[in-house]
């Protein structure tokens, strides 16, 4: 136990010297979306990172059932890798790179409202849980401003498509009365889109759009 204590404390003290990035998303607060980043610098022109996020609301969506706004909530996870094509003070200046995606939001207690077409004039109310996971592949682009302290600015932009999207309801019923048996819908619900649930931008495209400004804190790498 003694020679793993003092193994980490080696460790610890020859890494701090790497270059260690931290940064939160401040356009993602108005978007009621909170996290934090982390990026790990290669070299002065290379790095790898990944983002945490969580949000309490559907940037895409205004996330309503029949009663108003539901209790929402998302996590993504965003792994990354960038190039900087002119660093200055070790990985800042202009970048591109690549992204992967993990999504997934869960939407409690939706209830929505139908008629069915073999009873039009009864209306019948459904209740459900609804979840949903994906996952996206991507590129990027953006710009890091590096102070000559430990902070520093960044605007990134990026557009990806997902590969993977599941939508799963609680409520078996709520899921088959809206088809018939040939897979068209049979019922229209009120006010409710599927597409509320997943990451579709424009209801159709499965694309994936990334805008961030993070400001954050440099730990270690080379004193400027």
């Amino acid at each position: 136990m003694k020679k793993l204590l003092i193994a980490a404390l080696l460790f610890s003290g020859l890494n701090i010297k790497a270059q260690h990035d931290i940064s939160t998303d401040v356009l993602g607060f108005a978007f009621s979306k909170y996290g934090l980043g982390y990026e790990y610098a290669i070299n002065s022109n290379n790095s790898v990172g990944i983002n945490f996020n969580m949000a309490a609301k559907n940037m895409l969506s205004d996330t309503k059932d029949m009663n108003g706004e539901i209790d929402y909530s998302e996590m993504n996870i965003i792994p990354e890798y960038k190039y900087f094509m002119t660093p200055n003070k070790g990985n800042d200046g202009i970048y591109i790179g690549v992204y992967g995606k993990y999504r997934s939001s869960s939407s409690k207690g939706v209830e929505y409202s139908y008629y069915d077409i073999s009873t039009p004039t009864t209306e019948t109310k459904v209740k459900t849980d609804i979840t949903s996971s994906g996952m996206s592949l991507g590129a990027m682009a953006g710009y890091k401003w590096k102070t000559s302290g430990a902070l520093f600015m960044e605007v990134t932009a990026g557009i990806g498509k997902f590969i993977m999207n599941d939508v799963k309801y609680s409520n078996a019923d709520f899921e088959e009365g809206t088809k018939d048996g040939f897979g068209t819908f049979k019922t229209e619900y009120k006010e409710f889109d599927e597409n509320n649930y997943v990451p579709f931008f424009g209801n159709e495209l499965a694309v994936d759009l990334r805008l961030a400004v993070k400001i954050g804190i440099r730990i270690g790498g080379k004193s400027e």
